[in-house]
């Protein structure tokens, strides 16, 4: 059985650097296995996610996302957008930030020549410059290239400052984990302006887009050679290898690993048995060597044989200094180097465990290198997320204080300090990320998932952190209690999913569900955000008059919300049915779909995985718990979903029908849904949509009921369909948005739809993965428009929200924020009134009842109605209702019991219904 070094062995080796790497083995080594990272609840989730977004945009036949797809589809959409550029509209697209909220950072770098000049790169954001520490942030990437950037770095050789170099595409974590991945980058861009602007090297671009087979699709790091200087020298871990150009990245060699480019298009990387690494590294510490990683793992089940750690002192001649034996199996590895003593690295390996080695390097002679490992203790916290957690590789980092190579900092969800080199758990303290305890919380102004950390070089205990939150700054890193500061004044990168839009006429607030980074509100006119709930953030909504919020998290936990006059959260309780749909046996979305009445928003329709679900009265339930709840909850479909689960909703203006759709595509509607005594649930699934499609969005007309149009977000499938019957019939109105009549080709993913009414007809437009689009006409032969070009660019558009009192389009991207837009000639369209009248109390039904009972009431305006329970004596026992009601008819639900939720005895009770100064008052009779 392999030995397993502890912390007290260590072992050291001479070597020479050599042209060619040959294995080997020697008596001390660490033996490592294959294994996943554990789920936390409560908290992000990455796994989740990745299945989510495949669900949404795979090929429904393969079950897979096309290769090379986005690539694809950018060529594609350049290619409409010059043949429909005559038909442009000339809107003023404005970004509402969020100023203070950053996305998922993986690339940032203080230039040499003044700390104060930053670059840093969102990983679906694109790239952005401050020229004042971070006081504020232009962003310089063009909004139309590839904005998928994982890598950084700045040729620092005296006179060639101004040259930069950033790499794309991320292996883990926007998508699914195969080449075919959504996110997947487009080689390297050099800046030779000190990141003014940004282009592509030609010798790094895809060769064919549609095809997985050039290891410049995933670049992990990027360094250059300060000492050699003659030649434009770079090295890149990519994809399967570490790669090598003399001559600014024109032409390149491989080092390490395989060589994965140029190849045949036959060639599919997915669909081939390779061995090529998985997760590659290389960085260069201050002994002036390069480091470079080389993973185990591979895209398939097999180990790579080119796997381990090595070191070069010129780029060329590499010697293998790997501390595993040869049948060790390990992801992804990361190294961080000790300025104040050079010989000093460190190498943090995402094993079973993880593991953190300290190694000491020197050179032997004038061909050879001298080493040796220690094995240091990876930090271990108590409470529900202290332990260190790389998440399969997604968030890692490792770096070395400049001052102190015993002072470490290392990164998975949570960072860590150690003052011992991670010698020992004693010296160990937990700094940011989650917070530290029992209970799951976030480190003060910091983030969870670590990436990346720089030391300032005028102020080495100043540290800034890249995180999924964006960047953030501590000014000593060092202290007994660390502390931060946001550093995103404008660094415009979150990830939304969602966005709603206050029902308020001319009202600037927003709130929205973001990847990574919770629900947040615009609550006045700026920039600026406030955060609502954490986790990953979903479905949000308003209510007339702004009186109750809704938002939600990851898997459907929807919490109803109610803030002050200064936008600060008063009162809150979670709403969902969760327990009833697990107890139905089936599963949510991870961005699990609601809907509003539109004229009574206390009335919710819930996607509850295979059923439909309803609660007349969501304002009943109380407030005040985290835990999901029973009351008012009834499903409302059974056996009509045979396949998939609820994925989309859309709503007639006068609330009577409810369109609903599944992962699987079927499509449904819901006559009288505004009148729950007699729901009648129809299927309108039909042969002329495509089978087993994703509904990504249904928009309704909002002048005609039966008119609307429905989204199927999968690639390789057509994606627009319009109806004027009600789903008796349908038309493909998908057009120049995709490239072939059936679907198959490079047509972008589209997400979201909205029906506009204008003054002249109808405005339709559509989110997609490549940008904004519109027409003004459908037809097979639709002409769709990209549009915002300069301002939203090419961002994923995974949700829009349109309010029809003003004419207000809100538009939330994966990467660049929220942007609004006002359409000019918009036509208003009022709610129907015709129905109100008085304030009526209706009949209690069922009258004697068991177990509840339903208390129907009408009031003629919107307004706080209150209803008590008393005993037959006129003892207050409990009060079931309080809050704002709609005008028209309202129900709430009495489960006879007190207000401690204990079952009162059989009996005759009273209900008070107090509105606008009036009660009306009944009796009910519980008997068990």
């Amino acid at each position: 059985m392999s030995k397993v070094l502890n912390k007290t062995q260590l072992f050291s080796v001479v070597f020479l650097l050599i042209g060619s790497v040959k294995p080997y083995t020697f008596e001390y080594s660490i033996v490592i296995n294959e294994a996943r990272s554990a789920e936390i609840p409560e908290r992000e989730d990455l796994v989740g996610r990745l299945e989510y977004e495949k669900l949404l945009v795979a090929d429904p036949l393969t079950g897979e996302i096309p290769m090379g797809i986005k690539q694809a589809e950018m060529n594609f959409t350049k290619i409409a957008q010059i043949k429909a550029r005559s038909q442009q509209t000339d809107l003023n697209y404005e970004s509402a930030g969020p100023f203070n909220v950053g996305g998922r950072t993986r690339a940032v770098a203080f230039d040499t020549r003044d700390e104060n000049i930053i670059l840093a790169g969102g990983v679906s954001g694109g790239m952005w410059k401050s020229i004042n520490g971070g006081r504020t942030w232009v962003r310089k990437s063009n909004p139309e290239n590839r904005n998928s950037i994982t890598c950084l770095v700045q040729d620092t050789r005296p006179g060639k400052e101004d040259t930069w170099y950033h790499g794309t595409g991320e292996l883990v974590g926007n998508s699914t984990k195969g080449g075919g991945a959504f996110f997947r980058g487009n080689g390297i861009y050099k800046s030779p302006d000190n990141g003014e602007s940004w282009n592509p090297i030609a010798s790094t671009q895809d060769s064919d887009p549609n095809v997985f087979n050039s290891q410049f699709q995933y670049i992990w790091d990027i360094v250059t050679n300060p000492n050699n200087l003659t030649e434009d020298e770079i090295l890149i871990a990519a994809y399967g290898g570490i790669l090598r150009s003399l001559d600014g990245g024109d032409t390149w060699e491989v080092e390490l690993g395989r060589k994965l480019f140029n190849l045949p298009n036959s060639i599919n990387f997915n669909d081939a048995t390779l061995s090529a690494s998985r997760y590659t590294s290389i960085s260069r510490g201050f002994n002036d060597f390069f480091y470079a990683t080389l993973s185990t793992a591979t895209g398939k089940k097999s180990i790579s044989p080119d796997a381990g750690i090595f070191v070069s002192d010129d780029g060329d001649r590499w010697a293998r200094i790997t501390p595993f034996e040869p049948d060790s199996e390990y992801r992804r590895i990361v190294a961080g180097h000790s300025k104040s003593n050079p010989e000093i690295s460190y190498f943090l390996v995402d094993s079973n465990p993880p593991l953190i080695l300290r190694n000491i390097l020197s050179k032997s002679g004038t061909t050879g290198v001298s080493y040796n490992f220690s094995l240091g203790e990876t930090p271990n916290f108590e409470g529900e997320v202290g332990f260190f957690n790389t998440q399969g590789s997604y968030n890692m980092m490792i770096k070395v204080h400049p001052e102190d190579p015993n002072i470490v900092f290392t990164g998975g969800t949570n960072l860590y300090r150690s003052t011992d080199g991670f010698s020992t758990g004693e010296n160990s303290k937990w700094i940011g990320g989650y917070g530290p305890g029992e209970e799951i919380s976030i480190y003060p102004n910091h983030h969870p998932d670590q990436h990346d950390l720089l030391f300032y070089p005028n102020a080495p205990n100043k540290m800034l952190s890249a995180s999924d939150g964006g960047l953030r700054v501590s000014d000593n890193g060092t202290a007994d209690s660390v502390m931060w500061r946001s550093l995103n004044n404008g660094f415009i990168t979150s990830q939304f999913y969602t966005i709603a839009q206050s029902k308020t006429a001319g009202s600037p607030v927003l709130i929205g569900g973001m990847q990574d980074n919770g629900t947040d509100m615009l609550s006045s006119a700026g920039i600026n955000w406030t955060g609502v709930i954490g986790g990953d953030g979903g479905y949000a909504a308003t209510t007339e008059n702004d009186w109750l919020w809704y938002a939600s998290s990851q898997n459907g936990k929807t919490y109803r919300i109610t803030f002050d006059s200064n936008f600060k959260i008063t009162s809150f309780g979670r709403v969902d049915p969760e327990e009833l749909v697990k107890a139905s046996g089936t599963s949510l979305l991870f961005i699990n779909p609601f809907i509003l009445d539109p004229n009574n928003q206390n009335k919710m329709f819930y996607a509850g995985g295979t059923r439909l679900y309803f609660n007349a009265n969501v304002a009943q339930i109380p407030g005040g718990t985290q835990n999901s709840t029973t009351l008012g909850w009834e499903h409302v479909t059974t056996n009509e979903i045979n396949s998939g689960i609820i994925s989309a909703f859309g709503f007639s203006t006068d609330s009577e029908q409810l369109y609903f759709g599944t992962t699987t595509g079927q499509l449904f509607r819901l006559d009288n849904a505004n009148d729950q005594l007699n729901f009648s649930v129809v299927d309108i699934s039909n042969s002329m949509l495509p089978e087993s499609g994703y509904v990504s969005s249904i928009a309704v007309d909002p002048e005609n009921k039966d008119h609307f149009l429905v989204i199927f977000s999968n690639y390789n499938i057509p994606s627009i369909f319009e109806s004027n019957d009600g789903g008796s019939s349908f038309e493909d109105v998908s057009g120049s948005l995709e490239e072939n009549r059936d679907g198959t080709g490079s047509g972008p993913s589209i997400r979201w739809g909205e029906i506009i009414p204008t003054l002249t007809g109808s405005l339709y437009v559509v989110g997609t993965s490549t940008g904004l689009y519109m027409t003004t006409s459908l037809s097979e032969n639709s002409i769709w428009t990209k549009q915002g070009i300069e301002e939203i660019g090419s961002s994923v558009i995974p949700m829009l929200d349109y309010r029809l009192s003003d004419g207000k389009l809100a538009i939330a991207t994966h990467g660049n924020g929220i942007f609004t837009t006002q359409i000019p000639d918009f036509k208003a369209i009022d709610s129907d009134q015709s129905d109100r009248q008085g304030f009526k109390v209706f009949s209690a039904y069922p009258n004697p009842f068991n177990d509840k009972i339903t208390i129907p009431f009408e009031i003629p305006e919107d307004g706080e109605v209150r209803i008590n329970i008393h005993s037959i004596k006129g003892d207050l026992i409990t009060t079931i209702l309080w809050a704002p009601q709609y005008a028209g008819y309202n129900e709430v639900t009495w489960t006879g019991t007190n207000a401690a939720g204990t079952t009162l005895f059989n009996g005759i009770y009273l209900y008070t219904i107090e509105y606008n100064g009036q009660v009306r008052s009944g009796r009910v009779l519980l008997r068990h």
